[in-house]
């Protein structure tokens, strides 16, 4: 199946990350707080892994699940 990388580590990365981990894809958890990262990673199980916030995400698919006011801040640091 499909690599999902998601940036963010809230309501939105926990909805999206779990039902795509419950249809199979592998999920990749990248936020600036690891520990909230990790702790969401270990809830949606089916093998999902945190990523190291910054660097290149690993996902066939990139989600952007984050607060709008930080959606720029966000999308300038990946380009």
């Amino acid at each position: 199946m499909t690599t999902i990388s998601i940036i963010g580590s809230g309501n939105m990365a926990n909805a999206i990350g779990t039902r795509a981990a419950k249809h199979g894809h592998t999920i990749e958890l990248m936020s600036r707080d690891t520990a909230k990262a990790q702790a969401l990673a270990d809830q949606i199980g089916n093998g999902a892994t945190v990523g190291t916030y910054g660097a290149t995400p690993a996902g066939d698919i990139v989600i952007l699940a984050v607060l709008y006011a930080g959606a720029v801040d966000v999308v300038k640091h990946y380009g």
